[in-house]
């Protein structure tokens, strides 16, 4: 792999050059090889691990690898392309060697034989046969996807591919798998593993999901007496216990881990780092003995497990209880806690290590009732929060004070790295509206959902409602509108950034609905909707899971939704009391259990 000279340092990435003389000097690389991975966050490096001879040249691309935004390593070279053995027909110079459908199949060019392959473009007139596939390896023959057919002209050379279906974006008004993923149309359940309800005799309750790197995810919840989540049973003698399970990329329970030793704990929020590392926060009023912690009240508290489910460290939080964790690129933890006062509650932010020490905590409040409810750290490092205040509100000494327009109104503050405001911004009329989930986008755009009543202007768009109904809402980079979607609910949806950069989201409803795409018609019973919304906040597809047939009432809640970064699969976790319908077969509940399912991109 080789890699050249920075293209560009800041929120937009500027591409001004692919080289430049020297610049292996500059960057510290030998033969082209990066020896020295420190670097500017966010700038980028040109990286080509073709052929050197076949760099721009025909089909041939250089790509770019970006610096993380700890600035202590580049990921991997995306947008390159290298020598394909030469497709004839198609006027392009595939293996890179300067010449077009050449007859020879193009084993001497630059390339070398190795770039051109043995495929040749000679033929004998009249002949017909399959044509090479184009597409993705592993896509041809499933779904929409066909190898074409290509015929030899008069000239004794094959002529172009026809007929050839290659993936291309799901059309959700079509029953046709026009990605070739295998799965089924627009949201439809993904057969296999998790494969619905899981739990044991007991209680079982999920409480959050977040996605890791590789494709696979993390689900934290609590159980009673015993939990077994497909990949073996496990018991506890704790009066109420909490877990930490690993879902593989096909859907398949890794491992799951148990933390509770004695007394109680509770799980609030979870967070995956890039090398699959986690932490969750919680209250504990017990004995969390492998992480050495031991309280005789409830408290909060942070641990951190490695990708293998080990524990590595534990700390008591300092005050508050936990609402949100997130960490920053560097494996630094921040977590939203509400702060219990005479007549109120205030906001909380604290910040620890990578190895569990304490860097900064700061308290911000009023009369009244502040209270956080989700928390992000950006590609900065800044942190982004979001909740409902009453009153006033100045979250810092520098910082404007934000006045509620009636009852409760949402938030939305930006911190540095060191604690200090950047930005506060409020939403809300003379009724109540509460916050509810964030995330932060690698562009600097924030996500955030919420519950409002009356009207929420979210500047250049004002939703309306005339009872309860939730929301979400895109912000750009200069926190201007970008989207928004709402609907009758009472709680907040949780969620989550897709690959291709649009958002998915899952909430409770109860009562007829519309996320987009037309009424969802529902039981008496509370239950789970989820949408997933492209890069401009279009509707793609939306369902929802109610009761077995034949039954009714039940609840059915959702704890936390996550996009699968290779193919995009999205994961749905949430509790069941009742009975859930899982495209037509019913699964029932002992008590209350956990519900986890794979529905198509």
């Amino acid at each position: 792999m080789r890699a050249r000279g920075p293209l560009g340092i800041g929120k937009q990435l500027s591409l001004v050059a692919l080289g430049c003389a020297g610049c292996n000097t500059l960057l510290g690389l030998e033969d082209g090889i990066l020896v020295e991975e420190r670097c500017e966050p966010l700038a980028a490096v040109a990286c080509y691990s073709g052929p050197p001879a076949t760099e721009g040249v025909g089909a041939c691309l250089t790509g770019l690898r970006r610096c993380n935004a700890a600035g202590d390593g580049y990921g991997p070279c995306e947008g390159e392309v290298t020598p394909a053995p030469e497709r004839c027909g198609n006027a392009a110079d595939d293996d890179c060697d300067g010449e077009v459908d050449e007859p020879d199949g193009g084993g001497d060019g630059p390339g070398g034989s190795a770039a051109g392959g043995a495929e040749a473009c000679t033929c004998a007139p009249g002949a017909v046969e399959a044509c090479p596939y184009g597409g993705p390896p592993g896509t041809a023959g499933v779904g929409a996807c066909s190898a074409g057919q290509r015929t030899c002209g008069a000239d004794g050379l094959w002529g172009a591919c026809a007929g050839e279906v290659t993936p291309r974006a799901e059309d959700c008004a079509t029953p046709a798998d026009e990605d070739c993923s295998g799965g089924g149309d627009c949201g439809a359940l993904l057969p296999g593993a998790p494969g619905g309800l899981l739990g044991g005799a007991g209680q079982e309750r999920a409480r959050a999901l977040a996605a890791g790197p590789g494709g696979f995810a993390i689900l934290g919840g609590e159980f009673e007496g015993s939990l077994d989540l497909g990949a073996g049973p496990i018991a506890t003698g704790a009066e109420r216990d909490v877990f930490v399970a690993q879902i593989a990329a096909d859907g398949a329970v890794a491992w799951t881990k148990r933390l509770i030793d004695e007394g109680q704990g509770s799980l609030q929020g979870l967070a995956v780092d890039p090398l699959g590392g986690i932490v969750v926060t919680g209250e504990l009023d017990g004995v969390l003995g492998a992480a050495g912690l031991t309280t005789s009240a409830p408290r909060g508290f942070v641990v951190k497990l490695d990708a293998a489910g080990a524990v590595r460290w534990g700390a008591m939080l300092p005050l508050g209880r936990p609402q949100d964790i997130a960490l920053s690129a560097a494996g630094e933890v921040v977590v939203a806690l509400s702060v219990t006062e005479p007549g109120g509650s205030d906001v909380a932010v604290t910040r620890l290590s990578a190895g569990g020490l304490p860097l900064w905590t700061r308290v911000f409040g009023g009369p009244g009732t502040q209270e956080p409810t989700g928390v992000a750290v950006d590609a900065r490092g800044d942190v982004v929060l979001t909740g409902s205040f009453e009153g006033e509100v100045q979250f810092g000494e520098e910082a404007p004070r934000l006045s509620s327009a009636g009852m409760s109104d949402v938030f939305l503050i930006k911190l540095d790295e060191r604690g200090d405001h950047i930005a506060s911004l409020s939403f809300g009329d003379g009724r109540q509206q509460h916050g509810g989930d964030i995330e932060a986008g690698p562009g600097g755009e924030i996500a955030l959902s919420g519950t409002f009543e009356g009207l929420l202007d979210l500047g250049s768009s004002t939703l309306f409602s005339e009872g309860a109904s939730a929301f979400v809402v895109e912000l750009g980079v200069a926190r201007e509108h970008r989207f928004s979607r709402s609907y009758q609910a009472e709680r907040p949806p949780r969620i989550a950034r897709a690959a291709d950069g649009g958002l998915v989201f899952a909430g409770d409803v109860s009562g007829p609905t519309d996320l987009g795409g037309g009424p969802l018609d529902g039981s008496s019973g509370s239950d789970i909707v989820v949408a997933r919304l492209d890069a401009e906040g279009r509707h793609v597809w939306s369902r929802r899971l109610g009761p077995g047939a034949g039954a009714s009432g039940g609840s059915r809640s959702a704890a936390g939704v996550a996009a699968s970064v290779d193919r995009g699969h999205v994961l749905l976790a949430g509790t069941v009391e009742g009975s859930v319908d899982l495209d037509g077969a019913a699964a029932t509940s002992a008590a209350a259990d956990i519900l986890l399912v794979r529905m198509a991109p």
